[in-house]
Formats: C-alpha cells, sequence, structure tokens
C-alpha cells in the first residue's frame, strides 16, 4: 500500500461541531507526525480553490529555494 502526502486541505462548509473535530484531528496528525498540516475552513468552493493553489504556489517556492 502506498501513502500519500498531504500538503494542505481545504474543507468546504462543515458544521462548528464538524470544525472542532477536524481541528482536533489536525493537531493530533501534526504531533503525531511533526509536520505542518495546513488546514482552512470555507464557505464557498471558490475560495477554497484560490488558498489550495495559493498553497501549492508557496510549498513549490519553498522546494525550489531549498534546492
Amino acid at each position: 500500500m502506498r501513502s500519500t502526502r498531504v500538503d494542505a486541505v481545504a474543507i468546504l462548509g462543515a458544521s462548528f461541531s464538524l470544525r472542532v473535530v477536524l481541528g482536533l484531528l489536525a493537531k493530533g496528525v501534526q504531533m503525531l507526525t511533526g509536520r505542518p498540516y495546513p488546514q482552512q475552513f470555507f464557505d464557498t468552493e471558490g475560495e477554497a480553490r484560490a488558498w489550495l493553489l495559493a498553497q501549492r504556489d508557496a510549498l513549490r517556492l519553498r522546494a525550489g529555494s531549498s534546492a
């Protein structure tokens, strides 16, 4: 089984209770892996896609500057 790297997660239209649970889960993953786990909640798909594109661009810049 292959593992998949998750660099950012955009969550669309979550209730308050789901936001709390997912936030706690993300903190746990971050504590166990030692890697940042960027996540953000959005009301619209357009906002979520824009944030994901910005996260991708930032990741590419960091990868390019470390090479």
